[in-house]
């Protein structure tokens, strides 16, 4: 299932140094995991994310939150491997396997299948939307992914494109946009087009706009609030 959108966004050129970017985003993991966290309503507030991530354990959460503090890890390692080892191929072969494999890392034990399409219906709070169904998954991800990379003038667009089109048709039974976001993040590091990292403060807006976009499939708004709120250029 696609969406519109029809104002361009270009990539930075000279392009930022990839090694930099990673060394970067190393730095800033804690911050990286909480937002990513928070937006999934996860309790853990920054400073005991921090302290999780430095090896200390933290008293007074459920386990399953503290679990997925590190699924998000992890799946941030996986990605830093991906960059290291040059297996950022952007074609539906390649991205179909690190769709998965992000999926699996992150959704692990949250969802009822992980690392695989959903065999069954889902749905999104707060809107009417349907999502595809479970038999088109297959079908749109091999027809539709061409299309996004085709139409798509800068890896930047490219990027914010994949993690709505991910969003928008929910292949997983959970951890759609943890999923999406991290390929995303793949393309912009791997690219030299900075980090896409959605703050916590801006969460309410965020789930405004993601509710707009799935009850209209137009995407002028949400992108603009990627690109200029979203998008971490140093």
């Amino acid at each position: 299932m696609l969406f519109s959108r029809n104002k361009s966004y270009g990539d930075i050129v000279p392009a930022l140094d990839t090694k930099k970017l990673i060394f970067l985003v190393k730095k800033l993991l804690p911050d990286v995991v909480f937002n990513m966290a928070s937006l999934e309503g996860n309790p853990f507030t920054y400073p005991e994310v921090e302290t999780l991530l430095d090896g200390i354990t933290i008293g007074g959460h459920k386990v399953s939150d503290e679990q997925q503090i590190f699924n998000i890890r992890n799946a941030w390692n996986y990605l830093f491997d991906l960059i290291y080892k040059n297996d950022t191929y952007i074609d539906v072969s390649s991205l179909y396997t690190i769709f998965n494999k992000f999926n699996e890392i992150v959704a692990k034990d949250e969802a009822l299948i992980s690392g695989a399409f959903r065999n069954g219906q889902v749905r999104i709070g707060g809107t009417d939307f349907i999502p595809p169904k479970a038999e088109e998954l297959e079908s749109i991800f091999k027809n539709e992914l061409p299309q996004l990379i085709e139409r798509c003038k800068s890896k930047t667009e490219l990027a914010f494109e994949i993690f709505l089109w991910g969003a928008l048709n929910q292949f997983y039974y959970d951890g759609n946009k943890r999923t999406s976001r991290l390929v995303s993040n793949m393309i912009l590091i791997s690219n030299g087009q900075g980090i896409f990292n959605i703050k916590a403060k801006n969460r309410l807006q965020f789930n405004i706009l993601m509710v707009e976009f799935y009850n209209t499939r137009e995407a002028n708004n949400i992108f603009e609030f990627l690109y200029s709120n979203c998008l971490e250029r140093y």
